[in-house]
């Protein structure tokens, strides 16, 4: 069983909020890992936990501290130059943020220093790429669903030039997303445009290379619907990709979507996937 709490902090004099989904008591406490979910653009954290059929809070069964974070004005301020949103115009720093969250949940709900995880869709998945580039070490691994890494000169001007530490990544993106192509080119929905991303095969080697993983390292194996190309080698972090034919601009889950993100699909749950690629 588990319980939601809604939380509030005050960072760069404005309140934020956080949703909780704490673990039943232990009867001898001890340092949670903590599973961080940044929602996609025009959602929030409540709309991340219905969009993705409460797939993820199952992960506090398996004893994490799952967190919903809330962005500003339902966006947050991601890795892209071309991100015309009051996140981006108010300067908002999400990496602050969510450090500020998880330093509040080690604090306070026995949260692991060492074992913070971070799930991202969409906008989210594109904060996860801000977030592995300007704060290196900070995860202890990540999970991107329906984006790709924006093309150099998309990127906003501070991180250009910067590389991650070594992070174990998994990448997933359906194969007809409509919205970010997993081959790369425009992202875009309802006229609003966020330039020009790298293909999902791309993201997946630049962050492999990172982890001193090279094309040696490297397996593919597909099932007819899901493709999983690996980069993997004994000492080093992995990177993993799945793409998925028939799946959409979507996260992997039960829950039906509107039609104009594309299909869903019924191979897997994301939250499953993430949650054994974590090792809860």
């Amino acid at each position: 069983m588990y319980r939601a709490h809604r939380f509030r902090l005050d960072d760069q004099d404005r309140p934020r909020r956080y949703l909780l989904i704490e673990p039943a008591p232990q009867a001898e406490p001890q340092r949670r890992p903590i599973v961080l979910f940044f929602h996609g653009s025009q959602q929030s954290a409540n709309v991340a936990r219905a969009f993705t059929g409460h797939t993820f809070d199952a992960l506090a069964s398996r004893g994490a501290l799952v967190v919903y974070l809330d962005g500003i004005h339902h966006h947050f301020n991601d890795a892209r130059r071309d991100l015309d949103e009051t996140t981006r115009h108010q300067r908002i720093d999400d990496v602050g943020f969510a450090r500020r969250v998880v330093d509040q949940l080690i604090a306070e709900n026995d949260g692991d220093p060492e074992r913070v995880y971070a799930c991202g869709f969409s906008n989210g998945g594109h904060l996860i790429f801000r977030m592995l580039l300007e704060a290196p070490g900070f995860l202890a691994g990540a999970a991107v669903f329906g984006a790709t890494l924006p093309t150099e000169d998309n990127l906003v001007h501070e991180l250009r030039g910067l590389r991650p530490a070594p992070t174990p990544l998994l990448l997933i993106h359906g194969r007809q997303d409509p919205i970010s192509p997993i081959d790369g080119g425009e992202v875009g929905f309802a006229g609003r445009r966020r330039g020009l991303v790298r293909s999902a095969l791309h993201t997946a080697e630049f962050f492999a290379a990172a982890n001193g993983l090279d094309a040696a390292d490297h397996s593919a194996w597909t099932d007819g619907v899901v493709g999983v190309d690996e980069w993997a080698t004994p000492g080093r972090p992995p990177v993993v990709l799945w793409s998925v034919a028939g799946m959409g601009h979507v996260v992997a889950s039960p829950q039906e979507q509107d039609a104009r993100l594309g299909g869903q699909t019924d191979q897997f749950v994301a939250a499953d996937v993430a949650g054994d690629f974590f090792g809860l």
